[in-house]
């Protein structure tokens, strides 16, 4: 996709989206004349630029470049595609709390063995110490 096919794109999206080049440019915190340049190629556009108008216009990267939505997630917005890992995200960390709660747990029942056998091996001892006292004596 060349970069004349790239400023197309962004130019049909924005309009379809109702946004005029001075909205653009304010949303991306440049003068319009900024905006205006890129639109017409005369900005590097896609190195620094095009991940910002992407989020402004809540479409992917990929999707400005190509002019579609590449496949595996068709018709996804950046906002849908960015909440669908927020979804995941919380859902895996959901998962790992849960086996870190079951691992704390295993913790605890393991320690609380491990004070029994200490005091068994401790009263052990005593009945063997005052063994060899009754046997000495």
């Amino acid at each position: 996709m060349d970069n004349n096919s790239v400023k197309k794109n962004i130019t049909a999206l924005r309009k379809k989206l109702g946004l005029t080049q001075q909205e653009m440019a304010e949303k991306m915190g440049i003068s319009r004349n900024a905006y205006r340049r890129i639109e017409s190629g005369e900005t590097s556009l896609v190195n620094d630029y095009l991940p910002r108008i992407a989020s402004i216009l809540d479409r992917t990267a990929d999707e400005l470049v190509l002019g579609y939505a590449p496949p595996g997630n068709p018709g996804a917005t950046l906002n849908e595609i960015r909440a669908r890992y927020l979804q995941e995200w919380k859902e895996s960390e959901r998962m790992y709390l849960d086996k870190i709660s079951g691992l704390e747990e295993t913790v605890r029942s393991y320690e609380a063995r491990i004070a029994l056998l200490e005091d068994l091996v401790r009263t052990k001892d005593e009945i063997i110490s005052m063994l060899k006292k009754e046997k000495q004596g």
